[in-house]
């Protein structure tokens, strides 16, 4: 009976049985795309990854949702690249950043590990340059979607689909108490319904008030057309969040990267820290949008087949 081993860390945090769950199958030859769609509903976590071998990058990496693949996620490139360079699969340099690169449903994308005194520190992964799509208005359907009501998004900056490999809706909200009081995946296939009309599966709700005195930004994301109900920290919505507020003038760069940090995942128990660089040029343009964070494995077992 074939062993498939695997590995769950919870990334962008060091503690453990915080932050977002991520299953790692380091070895994915021999799994057809049915069966890595099956361990990953197994698994139930937001996403599951599968490390294959590649001929134009490091490593070749599918993801998988409990319901399908997507071309690309942030807190699984920072989950699976730690657990690669922790293990020793794939060997970094001990002190100083070891560039890697990983194939994707996105293209060829670099990845950045950080190390120090041979311990990874932080992972740090580059996503796509941002597609905007356009204003949504007027907002009470959306607002009724996510199980609010009237005052629910402020009037300005509209809700905005973005995209750094993954549509997601980005969505503000006018204050943490009124983000607090969201359920877990709005009205559910309603909230659905209206993301999908607008061409995404995901949405990114967000305040500029935080709880934490070192974030600058705090969300609550929810995508159950995904099977995700709420996820604990989103790195490919992060990124698209950052490209957001960077357009939108929220977040101002000094010395031409905007830096911004994400507090998610508080209201489920899952606190976790999410790190954005948007780099911006002369003319204001986005040239480079980054991700880090860290992980922590927290179980080594194996599945039999």
């Amino acid at each position: 009976m074939p062993r498939h081993p695997f590995v769950q860390l919870d990334v962008f945090t060091r503690q453990p049985l915080a932050g977002n769950p991520l299953a790692v199958f380091p070895d994915g030859t021999g799994l057809d795309a049915g069966t890595m769609q099956a361990l990953a509903r197994e698994m139930n976590l937001s996403e599951t990854t599968f490390v294959l071998p590649s001929t134009s990058a490091t490593r070749h990496i599918r993801f998988f949702t409990p319901s399908a693949e997507i071309p690309l996620a942030g807190h699984p490139t920072i989950g699976t690249w730690w657990m690669l360079a922790e293990s020793g699969v794939v060997p970094i340099k001990p002190t100083g950043v070891t560039r890697v690169t990983q194939e994707t449903g996105a293209g060829v994308l670099p990845v950045d590990i950080q190390a120090e005194n041979g311990k990874v520190t932080r992972v740090v992964m580059t996503q796509a340059e941002p597609q905007f799509g356009d204003p949504v208005t007027p907002g009470a359907r959306l607002a009724k979607a996510l199980g609010g009501g009237v005052g629910l998004l402020p009037r300005q900056p509209a809700p905005q689909v973005v995209s750094t490999a993954l549509p997601q809706l980005m969505v503000p909200i006018k204050s943490l108490a009124k983000l607090r009081a969201l359920p877990s995946g709005g009205a559910g296939m309603g909230l659905t319904s209206v993301l999908r009309a607008l061409g995404s599966d995901c949405a990114m709700c967000y305040t500029l008030e935080t709880e934490r005195p070192d974030a600058n930004v705090h969300c609550r994301m929810f995508a159950p057309g995904l099977g995700v109900v709420e996820d604990p920290a989103t790195g490919s919505a992060a990124g698209a969040l950052g490209c957001y507020l960077v357009w939108h003038g929220q977040v101002r760069p000094h010395d031409g990267v905007a830096r911004i940090v994400i507090e998610q995942g508080i209201e489920i128990g899952r606190p976790s820290l999410i790190h954005v660089e948007v780099a911006v040029g002369n003319g204001g343009e986005i040239t480079a949008v980054r991700v880090g964070g860290e992980a922590v494995t927290v179980i080594t077992g194996e599945v039999q087949l």
